[in-house]
């Protein structure tokens, strides 16, 4: 590690916990979907994903993704839009292990379940996807998420999470207390960075789980993992 990118601090994140009130936990939910639409996620996230959906075979018709750990659903909908734009058919259904999460999303399109054992059959949708998502688990429970992530996929895993990073830490201390609608977001912002992955410790976890993904670098403070079903 380098002063620039100290040693991983796993902990709790708050919005996770069981003392939230509903009124916070969906101030909080707001604040992330305005991190993704304003602070560069959704260009990224778009510039990303969409030529790769564009490549990957649909098994029937419109191509199928499942968002693991989807909060409020904002990556979901967000996803549909621009597939539509693009002309790309598309399902998306969210996955939460907290049903007050799951229930905010577009009613019929989420199910609350846990991701470490995913309740479908072997290849059943097209890809897995997760964002900001991997950095909630140890080393341990990653490699059975993208081993059930593997199973589940006929095509492709996906996921773009964080890179640990002061510089991060140092602008969500800046920008949140002005920007965001919860105190929780601030708390957990700098949690998520704390306990994130860099792209060489995922690269590494990953190897058992998705032989032969590909991690990259992809902004200073994001990376993203593709593996692809041959």
């Amino acid at each position: 590690m380098s002063f620039w990118v100290p040693e991983r601090r796993p902990e709790p994140e708050l919005l996770d916990g069981d003392g939230v009130s509903s009124s916070e936990a969906e101030a909080s939910l707001a604040d992330m979907e305005w991190v993704h639409r304003w602070l560069g996620g959704r260009a990224l996230f778009r510039g990303r994903l969409l030529p790769l959906l564009k490549a990957l075979p649909a098994q029937q018709g419109a191509l199928s993704v499942l968002d693991l750990g989807c909060g409020s659903g904002h990556v979901g909908r967000d996803l549909r839009a621009a597939a539509a734009e693009s002309g790309v058919r598309l399902r998306v259904l969210g996955l939460d292990r907290k049903t007050s999460h799951a229930r905010l999303v577009d009613r019929g399109t989420a199910l609350t379940a846990d991701a470490l054992r995913l309740p479908f059959r072997d290849r059943s949708v097209d890809v897995v996807l997760s964002t900001l998502f991997l950095h909630h688990f140890t080393p341990a429970e990653m490699t059975a998420l993208l081993s059930e992530s593997r199973r589940v996929a006929a095509a492709a895993v996906v996921a773009l999470d964080l890179s640990r990073h002061r510089l991060a830490l140092a602008a969500i201390a800046v920008v949140g207390p002005l920007a965001f609608r919860s105190r929780l977001s601030v708390l957990d912002g700098k949690i998520s960075v704390r306990q994130a992955y860099t792209p060489e410790e995922i690269a590494q976890v990953a190897e058992t789980a998705l032989p032969g993904a590909r991690v990259a670098r992809i902004s200073r403070f994001v990376w993203e993992l593709v593996w692809k079903r041959a």
